[in-house]
Order: structure tokens, then C-alpha cells, then sequence
């Protein structure tokens, strides 16, 4: 390649930014991309180096508290959530290390999104009084971890949880202060809101007035919001729960039932396919913003009539593919009619407003906040 091209410390020191503000910027698509050289290494152009100068001249930067000058975050583990964790506290200006074991796969991950890399042992026993340690790795491995390096550990370190489970279920012990910061979204959803500037909540628990601060101080340099005060148990047994039986147990078990039977009766893929995952994204949609009975209240007479049915059914116990092949069977013989003619809409508001009283008085409180 012909010059002039710079490397990235290069770059940064002529245009007045960090290399980490440049990683940022060529991630959100601000800057070009830069060029590779042949060690994989980046390599910016003189056009480069000019319209950085733009972006740099428009943009006004916060600078760093105090308090981020002398934080350090260590993310351990660099995972969906490690990585997330460690770019969002970057770009707020946090001072971030990741640390990972002797050989690890993720090494060239982290280097490649310009953090400093060291090993779990060297970060722990290079461990101030403002140090905070982000346990990213598997909550299966957590006991191994504390076990594995209690000699190091004692009651200065602060670490902070994405998840209750192995303090809460696995029986997991530390000497250090435990803090948990569990945000409600998966990875993915967390980065894309950062970015967006848009909030995600976060299930929280804290042992101390200090402890609650630095939680505090963390969930909005992550782009957390609102924090909801919880404890490690009921973190974990809500959030097991709604993960088994609704999100990965009952909404797929009813799409796939749903499905094959639509295309045992005949029904195209395709049509099946929209019916059963599209629908019911926007009609999860319409109960975020007015609730299950303002669902119920915006949704058509036909829609409505059915959906107090197949809810009594399910009520009364009925089995979900008898419930499912005796809805299809009465549609498809028109039979469901005359249900349609008997039922009063006033009834079935009334019945669903009564049943959804709490949910959706709960899901007000939370809009409202």
C-alpha cells in the first residue's frame, strides 16, 4: 500500500480523541472503515484522517467524571453479555479491562474491539479500592470460579451479577460485596437501545446505601432503566420461570401446536407461518401500550368472542390440543356463529377487565414510571 496511512494510536494522537472514541465510531458507522494491513492490523488514509476531523469538530463530547477517571470496570468473561457490557461502559466513558483466561478464543475478539486484555489472576490481585469485577462468565461456572481464586478474593472486591441464579440456586460463597445487575432484554437488545438512547430495565439488589449508589452509577453508564429492587431469590425464580413457561415453554409450544395444525388442515406454510409468529408480535404490541383488556376493547367483536372462549376453555383446564382442534373444528363448520350470536361484548370486556385487573393495573404503574 501507498501513504500516507496511520495506525490507530497514530490517528487518535493527531485528531485529539482516544482509540477507543475511533473503535466507537468506526463501530456506529461514523468514519470509514479503515483499511488492514498484513498483520490484520487497521491502517487509516489521509481521506480518513480528514472527515475523522469533521466528525470530531460536530460532535460535543462529555467528559469524564471524577468518578469514571478513577473507576476501573473489569468484565470477565467476553460472551454476549461481557461484550455488551464492556462497549456500553467504554462509550460512556468508563475505564474498562476485560479479563479472560490463559489462551482463551476471545482473546482476538477484545483486542479487535480495543480493550486492554489480562488474565483473570493478574486483574484480581491488581484489585483497589476502585475496582469493580463484571462476572460475564456462565452462571454454571461461577462456584468453580470463587473456589478457584478465594485466596485472592476478600471483602474489599465488589462484584456485580447479570443473573441471581448461582448465588440464589447454585450456593455459590465469596467474601466479597455481591451486587446484582440483571437487565430484562436479551444481548443484543441491550447494545441496540445503548445506541439508540433508549433504556433497558434492570432487576436490582444491594446490601448497603454504597453498594446502591455504584449500582445506580453503573446502570446509567450501561443505559439501564428503570432499576427495580429485587433480591438474588426472586430474580432467579421469576426470571426462570417466565423464561420456561412462557418464553422458551408456552408462546413456542403454543406456535408450533398452532402451526401444525393449521398445515395438517391444509393451510399454506406461509399463511401459517404469519398467522402464528407475526400476529402475535403486534398483538403483543397493542397489550404494551393499553393492556390485556384494552387489547380485548381495540381488537374486532369475532376476534374478541373467540379469544373469551379459548380463554374460558383454558380456564376450566381443558387440554391445549383439544382446546386448539375443537376451536379449529368450529370455525371451520361455522359452528363457532353461534357462539358469536350469544355472547355479549359488554360480558366478555367485563370478564377479561376483571382477569387482567392486576396484570394490567401492574403493566400502568411501569408505563407510567
Amino acid at each position: 500500500m501507498s501513504g500516507p496511512y496511520y495506525k490507530t494510536n497514530e490517528l487518535a494522537r493527531l485528531v485529539g480523541v482516544s482509540k477507543n472514541t475511533l473503535i466507537r465510531w468506526e463501530e456506529e458507522g461514523l468514519i470509514p472503515p479503515p483499511m488492514r494491513d498484513g498483520r490484520g492490523w487497521r491502517v487509516w488514509s489521509k481521506d480518513a484522517l480528514e472527515k475523522i476531523i469533521e466528525v470530531k469538530k460536530s460532535k460535543d463530547f462529555k467528559k469524564p467524571s471524577g468518578n469514571n477517571a478513577r473507576t476501573v470496570v473489569h468484565i470477565i468473561g467476553y460472551g454476549n453479555q461481557g461484550s455488551v457490557w464492556a462497549k456500553n461502559l467504554r462509550d460512556s466513558g468508563v475505564s474498562v479491562n476485560v479479563l479472560l483466561r490463559l489462551g482463551s478464543r476471545s482473546i482476538k475478539s477484545v483486542v479487535n474491539d480495543g480493550f486492554e486484555v489480562m488474565s483473570i489472576e493478574q486483574g484480581l490481585k491488581q484489585a483497589n479500592k476502585n475496582s469493580v469485577f463484571c462476572l460475564m462468565i456462565p452462571d454454571e461456572d461461577h462456584k468453580a470460579f470463587f473456589k478457584e481464586y478465594e485466596k485472592i478474593i476478600d471483602d474489599s472486591f465488589v462484584f456485580v451479577f447479570a443473573h441471581g441464579f448461582s448465588v440464589a440456586f447454585d450456593d455459590v460463597k465469596t467474601k466479597a460485596k455481591t451486587i446484582l445487575l440483571a437487565p430484562k432484554s436479551i444481548a443484543k437488545l441491550i447494545r441496540h437501545n445503548y445506541l439508540d438512547h433508549t433504556a433497558t430495565p434492570v432487576v436490582y439488589s444491594t446490601s448497603s446505601n454504597e453498594e446502591t449508589a455504584l449500582a445506580k452509577d453503573l446502570s446509567a453508564k450501561l443505559g439501564f432503566g428503570p432499576m427495580i429492587k429485587s433480591s438474588f431469590k426472586e430474580e432467579t425464580i421469576s426470571d426462570l420461570f417466565t423464561e420456561q413457561v412462557i418464553m422458551c415453554g408456552g408462546v413456542p409450544s403454543l406456535i408450533i401446536e398452532a402451526f401444525e395444525l393449521l398445515k395438517s388442515k391444509g393451510i399454506s406454510e406461509e399463511i401459517a407461518v404469519q398467522e402464528c409468529l407475526f400476529e402475535l408480535s403486534y398483538i403483543l404490541e397493542v397489550i404494551k401500550e393499553k393492556g390485556i383488556a384494552g387489547m380485548y376493547n381495540a381488537i374486532s367483536p369475532v376476534a374478541a368472542s373467540g379469544g373469551y372462549k379459548v380463554f374460558s376453555d383454558i380456564e376450566d383446564g381443558g387440554s391445549l390440543k383439544d382446546i386448539f382442534k375443537r376451536s379449529f373444528a368450529d370455525i371451520d363448520n361455522k359452528k363457532f356463529i353461534n357462539y358469536f350470536n350469544k355472547t355479549k361484548r359488554d360480558d366478555i370486556l367485563k370478564y377479561i377487565k376483571k382477569k387482567a385487573h392486576n396484570f394490567d393495573s401492574a403493566l400502568k404503574k411501569e408505563v407510567l414510571k
